[in-house]
């Protein structure tokens, strides 16, 4: 599954200089090739990468320990989520033992996996060790090649300021845990996220982002693996357009899948009957593809039909049409505005010119009510992104909505939804005729890609057709 990349939201920006200037000091080494050995305890380790950490304390090494061990799939992730089937203060110099079970996404698949974690600590450092409970043989794909593997933290050498983190591996046989350049890399990403992950815990750097609120993650990954196994791959294979085709079918699977589970749970209070629903801006068409494949009725709009829409099926409803938003009202449960460039600040307003219309927009580039692309200036500790997001906040609200807001786990930094399904009390039809009428006078509407390209080859024609003079 491709992973959520968050958005900035407000930070501390003097905290955030501080820890950005720490990464900046990462300067890591490798030893893919050559093979370096060190002695812990009465194990002898091959050792895959080194990097200086400076003023890092046990404490913030044992807080990222204990956030992986918690929640594997930040470091495997092929891997659901991790169940703690035991837990108990170690002994022979342990800190901690725990044993807990790594539950693969492919169930059909894959095998879960048993697994120790145990801290330990001594004259040199502070070690966690990950050993499988398995036989070689028995060792999961998704799992590295070893008989375990550690993160440790080294003890500065004499006269030496900084510490060391480094990553240690006991291998099945001579080179099995850096055998391809995939395994390699993976290696590589760990030591830099367990540095950024320690150099955060030091700043006592919060993360205002908190995935899940809406829809439930066991929810969204359930209804994730299905949708995938049944599309993602055929039309990965198969994509017509000149679009990366893993970005896009992996990221409208990933919205679709939410959207699902939002609908799912809204059933339970609600009316069992499916919701429809109408796409602004629906470009390729795939979402609404996914969305009627399962069974929803609705239909998108876009200013052109993209060379895709010929291979749906001939049941998903894709029209091709200028859409004026100030005039547009419609009726379906609920407006999706998904990328939608100019018409993303509209489609909470035209959702709220039905009586009957909820709405969920994922803003992009950011758009004001005429057309036009929004100048924007970062505010201290806020990205332009999120000023963007604010603006449509707070046109929904304008128009009587109680917004929600959800980060979705799609590969973007565009990852904001936005929703309204909940009204206040409080009339705002006025402000709404305000909005509208303020709209209607400046919209122009965006020239489509497929008249700017004709003019560009018509332009060009016309230069080629014209005879050279000759001074």
């Amino acid at each position: 599954m491709a992973q959520c990349t968050p958005a900035a939201e407000e930070t501390d920006t003097a905290t955030e200089a501080l820890r950005l200037a720490a990464f900046a000091k990462y300067k890591p080494e490798f030893f893919m090739e050559d093979v370096k050995e060190m002695q812990v305890a009465e194990a002898r380790w091959r050792v895959l990468a080194l990097v200086d950490i400076i003023e890092a304390q046990d404490k913030h090494f044992l807080s990222v320990i204990e956030k992986w061990t918690h929640a594997a799939e930040i470091i495997i992730p092929p891997v659901e989520k991790a169940a703690i089937l035991d837990s108990h203060v170690g002994n022979k110099g342990a800190i901690s033992h725990i044993r807990r079970a790594l539950i693969p996404k492919r169930k059909n698949k894959d095998l879960v996996l048993e697994e120790d974690v145990v801290v330990c600590k001594d004259s040199t450092g502070i070690y966690a060790q990950f050993i499988p409970q398995v036989d070689s043989s028995g060792i999961p794909f998704y799992y590295p090649q070893v008989h375990s593997f550690a993160f440790a933290l080294l003890n500065p050498q004499v006269g030496c300021v900084a510490s060391k983190l480094a990553i240690l591996v006991s291998e099945l046989h001579p080179g099995s845990a850096v055998a391809t350049k995939k395994q390699q890399s993976v290696w590589r990403d760990l030591l830099k996220k367990l540095y950024k992950w320690t150099v955060t815990e030091r700043f006592g750097y919060q993360k205002h982002i908190v995935l899940d609120v809406v829809v439930s993650y066991d929810h969204y990954i359930a209804k994730y693996q299905m949708l995938k196994s049944k599309y993602a791959l055929k039309w990965v294979e198969s994509w017509p357009e000149q679009t990366d085709p893993r970005k896009f079918v992996y990221e409208d699977v990933s919205i679709a899948s939410w959207l699902i589970c939002l609908w799912e749970q809204d059933s339970s209070t609600r009316s069992t009957a499916k919701p429809t629903f109408v796409d602004l801006g629906c470009g390729n068409g795939f979402l609404v593809y996914l969305l009627t494949s399962e069974g929803y009725l609705g239909y998108g709009i876009d200013q052109c039909s993209r060379k895709i829409w010929t291979q749906y099926d001939c049941k998903v409803d894709l029209r091709a049409q200028t859409l004026e938003p100030y005039q547009y009202i419609p009726d379906v449960d609920w407006v999706i505005g998904n990328h939608a460039d100019e018409l993303a600040p509209w489609v909470p307003i035209i959702a709220a010119r039905s009586t009957m219309s909820n709405f969920v927009v994922i803003p992009c580039c950011p758009h004001e009510l005429s057309g036009k692309k929004m100048p924007l200036k970062a505010a201290a500790g806020q990205s332009k992104y999120h000023t963007y997001v604010k603006y449509i906040k707070e046109l929904a609200e304008q128009c009587g909505f109680i917004t929600e807001q959800e980060y979705l786990r799609i590969p973007s930094t565009k990852n904001v939804a936005i929703l309204g399904r909940k009204r206040s009390a409080v009339d705002c039809q006025d402000q709404i005729n305000i909005l509208v009428e303020s709209g209607q006078r400046e919209f122009i509407a965006r020239i489509p890609d497929s008249v700017k390209n004709e003019l560009r080859l018509a332009k060009a024609q016309l230069r080629a057709s014209r005879p050279n003079t000759v001074e």
